[in-house]
């Protein structure tokens, strides 16, 4: 016969702490936040302190795998929400312990002097991203044009039938995409040449998509933040036509956690 008891054991196992990041003791979550869904349930954040930190968490189902659209869009929600007002060490997506006791003796407790130097690293400074797609017939004109080989190439297989004219149509492509790269290259110099001296960090990111020109990021101080983003505007004036630049942030530091030695279980 199934006890209350029981029952509430076999619940008990069945909920788990998602651990979003870690803050400060004593800041305040901003309200209006939608956690990671704990059922049906809407589910509630939460804090876990210890000592001079804590951790943002909310009930999750241990037995659902995480991993949905919804899921990693509140993870990231809940941190950039938190960053514009208070440093945060994310913790990667999919973090789950057993319960709040887990949190704060397995997490918080050894590992305090890590992650209150990593919070202090990170006061006052935010993340942004830059990313930019390229006008496809802009681009293909500059490409054409800097290289009379493609041009030649072009014109080589121009009305002649598809079947009769693989190879050179393959080798056109290889040329046209190795183009691309350089113009990559160069456009993501050109953005760090612009932008850096507003940063303190940069990371150039892998570029994705057909007609991905360039993904930045760039870590900025908050008294920083109103040059940096003339800047872009400024970088998106004088490439218009030919690169439609989107600035996202700010957002939590994903990029640009403070580099010096944690132990594996600490790492955000």
């Amino acid at each position: 016969m199934t006890t209350t008891e029981d029952t509430k054991d076999s619940q008990e196992t069945r909920r788990g702490s998602y651990i979003y990041g870690i803050v400060p003791a004593g800041v305040r979550i901003p309200d209006g936040l939608d956690p990671i869904p704990y059922g049906d349930q809407d589910g509630e954040l939460g804090l876990v302190t210890e000592g001079r930190l804590a951790a943002v968490v909310s009930d999750v189902a241990a037995d659902r795998a995480l991993g949905t659209r919804r899921d990693l869009m509140a993870h990231e929600a809940v941190l950039n929400a938190i960053a514009q007002d208070t440093p945060v060490l994310p913790m990667r997506f999919g973090a789950v312990v057993t319960d709040d006791d887990a949190v704060a003796e397995e997490l918080l407790a050894p590992h305090q002097d890590y992650f209150v130097r990593a919070l202090e690293q990170l006061e006052g400074h935010l993340e942004f991203r830059l990313r930019g797609d390229y006008d496809q017939d802009a681009v293909l004109s500059r490409i054409v044009e800097a290289d009379p080989r493609i041009q030649q190439m072009r014109e080589k297989i121009a009305g002649v039938d598809e079947d009769a004219s693989y190879y050179d149509r393959i080798r056109l492509g290889e040329a046209i995409s190795h183009a691309m790269d350089q113009i990559r290259e160069e456009d993501a110099q050109a953005c760090l040449d612009a932008l850096a001296k507003f940063a303190v960090a940069t990371e150039v990111k892998e570029v994705g998509g057909e007609n991905g020109a360039v993904h930045l990021a760039f870590l900025v101080r908050t008294d920083h933040r109103s040059d940096f983003e003339r800047a872009v505007d400024d970088l998106g004036d004088a490439w218009a036509g030919r690169v439609e630049l989107r600035l996202i942030g700010p957002t939590a530091a994903f990029d640009f956690l403070p580099e010096f030695d944690a132990p594996d279980e600490a790492q955000a």
